[in-house]
């Protein structure tokens, strides 16, 4: 029998449809690019199998073009569970050839090309490209992450009128992260006490306090005025904020007020240090900073493996870029530490699309809205049932809504805090295995995984071994369903706290 869709289901089909032929085009265009460059510099028995791999790839792109092509024609009149399945089956095929081009594209190319030969460049399709003692050495640097960086201060970065910011892609979030923490280190840059917020992600406190002992305080950074105070009187050396915790109580402080703030409050140079991997573009810092020169100096870090890879996860990568006048070396340590990205990662990343970047995170964000709305009203009208509240920025009840609600994107991961009596690792456990079964039930896919910027919806039970910096917690990383799937998510959901209530963990 056929199910109609309804019109916002439809609407976002159409939205995940023309996402996945952008990339699909851009795909075809970088590997098309590469035909003249091996017949050009690569021995021709080599160009001669590369070609075929890379004509065979590009049929199957086309292939997948002409499915979309017709997918953006149909009519509203469609059944909405073949529509949905054709969409799974066409980003599981492109998710596959992304490390297939990535791979493609970087297959003639060695980690320490030369930059002159008697006879045969080793250069691969880079030749000419190369230079002595400055790029010649890609765990140093290399042409690939230059260009995406390039593209990505672009896309990403709101910085009107200014010097542009320098962007360095990296091997994970985590390796930029320890890139900054050796700079800050090495330098003699913190030269007094550290201010870092409570809810920093448990791994990069666990690396300040070993980088850094006896010289952090820690800070509610939802509390704005503490903060301040904090400052006048400590006046910090450095400041570490994540712009929306990934903690159990989801903290998302004000900087559009904080920022200003410090900068006023400052009598010192002064480097703050944000982690914005979970607003991604949705913050844009320099918005707060003044264009003029000031003692605060910035540097961000995000990982690129949530949002930036449009939900394929198919490389470990991260970056962090900062002001052009902060006088610090993250480029050179990036090189010393051997954290920098290597190519075929890079080349298999997806290319920075601001427009489509942005419509998927207010998907995500309009369906964890849905989900934590329903839920919430669901735990506080329902008495039997396990679930006590569910935190999120986008909810009236979190202590960040008078800010956050302003905002297009309010994040995409929310937590269930479950009543007293089922908080424990076995009833996390036994939810875990409650809710993947009954989504089984209605219908709908749902994946138990670490992670969030998925298209699939993920539950995970967070942090369980770092007690000592983090409570474990359920976390609901919600995709970009459509309308149709997240109803039937917000039933299975429901279901599995419902039953979870009277069901004794396993």
């Amino acid at each position: 029998m056929t199910l109609l869709m309804d019109a916002q289901s439809y609407q976002d089909l159409m939205d995940d449809f023309a996402e996945l032929r952008a990339i699909v085009g851009d795909n075809i265009k970088r590997l098309v690019g590469l035909k003249k460059p091996l017949e050009k510099h690569v021995r021709p028995g080599t160009a001669n199998v590369l070609t075929e791999f890379i004509a065979s790839t590009i049929t199957n792109y086309q292939k997948l073009d002409n499915d979309l092509k017709t997918l953006l024609s149909m009519g509203v009149e469609e059944d909405v569970r073949r529509a949905i399945a054709e969409k799974k089956r066409i980003a599981d095929v492109v998710r596959s050839l992304q490390g297939v081009t990535g791979s493609l594209l970087a297959s003639t190319d060695w980690q320490a090309p030369s930059f002159a030969s008697a006879e045969q460049s080793q250069a691969g399709t880079q030749t000419g490209q190369i230079t002595g003692t400055v790029n010649d050495y890609k765990r140093d640097h290399h042409t690939d992450a230059t260009n995406y960086e390039r593209r990505w201060r672009q896309a990403y970065i709101d910085a009107p009128f200014r010097f542009p910011p320098q962007v360095y892609v990296t091997a994970s979030g985590m390796a930029a992260f320890s890139t900054v923490l050796t700079t800050l280190a090495t330098e003699d840059k913190i030269n007094g006490p550290i201010l870092a917020g409570q809810a920093c992600y448990f791994e990069n406190k666990l690396l300040l306090e070993k980088i850094f002992p006896g010289q952090i305080q820690y800070v509610d950074e939802m509390d704005t005025e503490s903060v301040l105070a904090a400052m006048n009187e400590l006046q910090p050396a450095a400041i570490f904020f994540d712009t929306l915790g990934n903690t159990e109580d989801v903290a998302a402080p004000d900087m559009a007020r904080l920022v200003p703030k410090m900068i006023e409050a400052i009598k010192r140079p002064t480097i703050l240090v944000l982690d914005t991997t979970g607003t991604a573009t949705s913050y844009q810092p320099l918005r707060d900073f003044p264009r003029g020169p000031c003692k605060l100096s910035l540097i961000v870090v995000e990982s690129l493996l949530k949002y930036h890879q449009f939900g394929f996860d198919r490389v470990s990568a991260g970056l962090m870029w900062r002001t052009g006048l902060t006088p610090l070396g993250i480029f050179g340590n990036r090189m010393h530490l051997g954290t920098g990205l290597v190519d075929a990662s890079v080349l298999a990343l997806p290319q920075p699309n601001r427009k489509l970047f942005d419509k998927r995170l207010a998907r995500m964000s309009r369906n964890a809205n849905l989900v934590a709305k329903a839920l919430d009203e669901h735990a506080r009208t329902t008495k039997m049932t396990a679930l006590a509240e569910v935190v999120y920025p986008g909810l009236p009840s979190h202590p960040a809504y008078e800010w956050m609600s302003k905002r297009d994107f309010q994040g995409s991961f929310l937590v269930f805090k479950l009543k007293p009596q089922y908080c424990f690792t076995a009833y996390y456990k036994k939810f875990l295995k409650l809710v993947v079964d009954e989504a089984r039930k209605a219908g709908v896919d749902l994946n138990g995984g670490s992670s969030f910027g998925f298209d699939t919806t993920r539950v995970y039970l967070t942090a369980l071994y770092a007690r000592d910096h983090a409570a474990p917690f359920i976390r609901i990383s919600v995709g970009t369903e459509t309308l149709y799937e997240v109803e039937k998510l917000i039933v299975a959901l429901t279901r599995a706290v419902d039953k979870l209530a009277f069901r004794l963990p396993l």
